[in-house]
């Protein structure tokens, strides 16, 4: 739980409050099967912090720190934050250009078209996965099937 100083007429008084951020952006990292989000408090402040765990945050959802635990939307939630960090545009650049996940291009697509292993159970995008077949891989299924 986060206490909070309140200043009023020069008397301080402790107020207990809870820490509240927003989710702005996200981006998967499907080498890890975890998720960076860019939060921004309601003070206007704005920081990355690393999710790991069964549920995909997403943007929007609002994640409050109580003195129970986390919860999204007033939920809880099968997700913990593995680290927290000052958000700085140079560093969501990079997180952003390390994770090659074809959901965090934005570009539309509803095919997952990756190569490599993906540590996602699902895909928090909600893509659908589909490698690019090989031509060699059809020429021999159409061959064999004319043979039989």
């Amino acid at each position: 739980m986060c206490r909070m100083e309140c200043r009023h007429n020069n008397t301080t008084a402790m107020k207990e409050g809870f820490m509240e951020w927003k989710i702005v952006e996200i981006v998967a990292s499907p080498d890890s099967g975890t998720i960076f989000g860019k939060v921004e408090t309601p003070y206007g402040l704005n920081y990355i912090l690393w999710f790991k765990g069964d549920y995909y945050v997403r943007p929007g959802e609002i994640v409050t720190m109580t003195e129970t635990g986390m919860l999204i939307n007033h939920r809880r939630q099968r997700v913990w934050i593995a680290q927290a960090m000052p958000y700085s545009s140079i560093r969501w650049l990079g997180f952003r250009m390390k994770n090659e996940c074809p959901g965090n291009r934005h570009d539309g697509s509803q095919r997952c078209d990756r190569e490599l292993p993906c540590q996602f159970k699902h895909c928090p995008f909600g893509l659908t996965h589909s490698p690019p077949e090989s031509y060699y891989t059809s020429e021999i299924n159409f061959h064999e099937q004319k043979f039989y």
